[in-house]
């Protein structure tokens, strides 16, 4: 029961750190004034810039495909890339930065868990390996991806699944 309950921790912070790198992604409308470091970034709260440029029509579209569990995640983003082409300028040049920003943060935060993780046993990094080599195949559903962390994590013993879930916190 706890070693069930602490795969859901982890899956928490895993899917809780991507979610910030999601949210914490948004171009700035420039007319508006910002309390962020970066011009790019916004906060989690504020709607991203290339949304707010586009109509509602094209913000329905939008969140209808970020919001469909049935496309893989590759099929998402080619159909996201899509939709902003097809909106056009100013949504398509917003959108693109913003992509531009949510994957610089991405790799930053790979090469920071890379460093943590690198201080770990063996085990750990092939288990850290594992998990990755899922999140990074986007050939799946966001739904098949958190299933087969799941299944891969439920396989880790214990000593390695605690050292791995404390030292990625």
């Amino acid at each position: 029961m706890i070693y069930a309950a602490s795969i859901l921790i982890f899956l928490a912070i895993l899917m809780r750190t991507n979610a910030q790198l999601d949210a914490a992604v948004m171009p700035v409308d420039q007319s508006v004034s910002s309390t962020s470091e970066s011009p790019i970034i916004e906060t989690m709260i504020d709607t991203p810039a290339f949304l707010k440029s586009a109509t509602d029509s094209q913000r329905k579209e939008y969140i209808e495909l970020e919001g469909n569990p049935n496309l893989t995640l590759e099929m998402k983003q080619k159909a996201l890339y899509n939709w902003a082409q097809r909106c056009g300028n100013p949504v398509n040049g917003l959108f693109t930065m913003y992509m531009a920003e949510k994957q610089t943060l991405q790799s930053q935060e790979d090469q920071r868990m890379s460093v943590i993780v690198s201080g770990l046993s063996v085990e750990a990094q092939q288990a850290d390996k594992n998990v990755r080599g899922i999140t990074n195949n986007l050939n799946q559903t966001k739904k098949e991806m958190d299933t087969n962390v799941a299944k891969q994590l439920s396989k880790l013993p214990k000593k390695v699944y605690y050292e791995l879930t404390f030292a990625t916190q």
